[in-house]
């Protein structure tokens, strides 16, 4: 069932990215939300689900973007297995430390595309600054804060409501 839903969202996020993401790209925020979910689900499952994640999401937006396949999928591989071992052995398992975790993910990941690509090419660069890197990682950071609040927040409400449902109503006069 964890693997459908990481299918899930993997899915939502490629077709988000590769439709709406053009769209929006002309404000200045650029995001990439494929690195967002490889965050959350390394965080929420460990080091091996966010490698495979990683893994899989990079390769599928390498082959959806028409750059490079692999550079993509190689940087995200290695930001899930980091970010899984991280939150493995230290616990990260509230908002407010997941956010520093998907800033230092983005900032991470943009270092190893940038360096693999300029190893593989060695006259092209890329043209990024470093403002330009540092607002993707402050916009995955909010997106990926934003979820990692929602799936705290989200499974006890549903679960309140249940609840609710359940517990006979007293009405006065019964």
């Amino acid at each position: 069932m964890r693997i459908a839903w990481i299918g899930l969202g993997l899915g939502v996020a490629l077709a988000v990215q590769t439709t709406l993401a053009q769209m929006v790209a002309g404000t200045g925020a650029p995001v990439d939300l494929v690195l967002v979910v490889v965050v959350v689900v390394a965080i929420a499952t460990g080091p091996l689900s966010g490698l495979w994640t990683g893994t899989v999401g990079g390769l599928l937006q390498d082959a959806l973007s028409g750059g490079v396949i692999g550079v993509g999928a190689l940087a995200k591989t290695v930001v899930g297995y980091l970010v899984g071992q991280f939150g493995a052995q230290f616990m990260v398992t509230r908002p407010a430390h997941q956010i520093p975790v998907f800033f230092v993910g983005s900032l991470v990941h943009a270092a190893f595309f940038i360096g693999v690509y300029a190893l593989l090419f060695e006259g092209d660069t890329i043209v990024s600054t470093y403002h330009d890197l540092l607002i993707q990682a402050a916009t995955n950071t909010v997106i990926g804060g934003g979820a990692a609040i929602g799936l705290q927040v989200v499974p006890g409400a549903i679960e309140r409501r249940q609840l609710r449902r359940r517990w006979p109503s007293r009405r006065p006069g019964d």
